[in-house]
């Protein structure tokens, strides 16, 4: 029996760019990574888990034990611009990789359920797939559906223009980031109503122009689809629509 000699440090390198890190940043994380990667390699855990807590504390930085590279926890996962239906405008990109990072901290903490509703969440509200193998993402066609193409029909209900998806994102947020209030007119005192209070008003069959201005894009073309109309067109054209 040979006793096996002490295991040599790691070697790690960087993934992604690293935009907004300086050059002095960078050498710095690099130094804190190969003083993680010895301690690791002394069996000192608890200097490397100190190491590890204050590279994502003080650089948001996540460190690939298995993969061996570190990265910004927003470049971890990177968009395959190749496989990628269409790039998302800027916005659009900058809150799916929000959700990416915060599902790069779940896993980390091995919050799994966590984990997998930020997945659902970024399939159900962006259409973006991960890949959890190559660290990449893409945005792929809605289900039955495909992107729309110069020359295309607005009629059909199967199709959605890029331009059109990247304003759903916006047309949430004004939703989602303002809180819907009541007034009792009896006591003069105003009353926060949840999202599930809203929706359910909104399911009237006699919607006038003011509570339709009110609705989401999506909200509005399951409104559209229910009475069999099209679903193409912006905002104000799909509440004329409904209107008509």
């Amino acid at each position: 029996f040979q006793e096996r000699g002490p295991r040599p440090p790691k070697v790690y390198f960087r993934r992604g760019p690293g935009e907004g890190l300086s050059e002095e940043q960078i050498q710095e994380i690099d130094a804190l990574v190969a003083e993680r990667s010895e301690a690791k390699a002394a069996v000192d855990y608890d200097r490397a888990d100190e190491i590890f807590d204050r590279l994502a504390s003080d650089y948001n930085v996540n460190v690939n034990d298995k993969k061996g590279d570190w990265a910004l926890i927003t470049e971890e996962y990177l968009l395959n611009s190749e496989e990628t239906a269409f790039v998302p405008e800027a916005d659009v990109q900058a809150a799916i990789i929000t959700k990416l990072g915060e599902r790069i901290l779940a896993r980390k903490t091995r919050d799994f359920d966590l984990a997998d509703n930020i997945r659902e969440d970024l399939r159900r509200d962006y259409m973006v797939e991960i890949d959890d193998q190559s660290r990449e993402w893409v945005v792929v066609a809605p289900e039955g559906s495909r992107w729309s193409e110069e020359g295309d029909d607005e009629s059909l209900l199967n199709i959605v223009g890029e331009e059109e998806w990247n304003a759903h994102d916006d047309e949430d947020k004004e939703v989602d980031d303002e809180d819907s209030f009541e007034v009792d007119d009896d006591s003069n005192t105003i009353e926060a109503t949840d999202d599930h209070d809203v929706s359910t008003s909104l399911t009237s069959s006699s919607l006038n122009e003011s509570e339709l201005s009110e609705m989401t894009v999506p909200q509005l073309k399951d409104k559209l689809r229910e009475a069999g109309l099209p679903v193409s067109g912006r905002k104000s054209e799909l509440i004329e629509r409904l209107l008509g």
